[in-house]
């Protein structure tokens, strides 16, 4: 499915190992970088962080146990992840992220792009939620075709 898809020149996707692990840590952190701006020492926060992962990932088993996480290479280096969950009528992205010298690039474009293709041609239609606060994302998706269909206080559902 997707891993077959070369997404532009030197991006493609492949199946996480379990050797991947501290890259999709380092990830997290990558997306939480907000968080050292509060008045608390450096260690606290790395804790902080650390146990957010955890709980994510955590919470990702519970809620969507037949998902699977892909990392995204760029010539041959980690430099994202996304994390589907594929059922008979949907293809639900439950997570997405690049690391932050990846982002801006089309590389998340492309890669919803190929997404897109192979729920098309298997008859899916792409779920997936963005926080409302994200608002670089959520523009990307709704430029790609996707469209909000449920709101709640802190997340937009959008279908496409």
């Amino acid at each position: 499915m997707l891993t077959e898809t070369a997404l532009l020149p030197g991006l493609f996707v492949r199946k996480a190992t379990p050797e991947d692990q501290p890259f999709l840590e380092s990830l997290f952190f990558s997306t939480r970088s907000y968080l050292y701006s509060m008045p608390l020492p450096k260690s606290q926060v790395d804790l902080l962080i650390r146990q957010q992962f955890l709980l994510q990932q955590s919470s990702y088993v519970s809620s969507f146990p037949a998902a699977e996480i892909f990392i995204i290479n760029h010539q041959s280096q980690p430099v994202g992840k996304v994390m589907i969950e594929v059922s008979s009528g949907a293809m639900h992205v439950v997570d997405i992220a690049l690391s932050e010298n990846s982002r801006g690039k089309g590389w998340g474009s492309a890669l919803l792009r190929a997404l897109k293709k192979h729920a098309e041609q298997e008859g899916r239609v792409v779920k997936l939620a963005v926080d409302q606060q994200n608002i670089r994302a959520k523009k990307l998706y709704l430029a790609l075709g996707f469209r909000v269909t449920e709101s709640s206080l802190t997340h937009d559902t959008l279908l496409w």
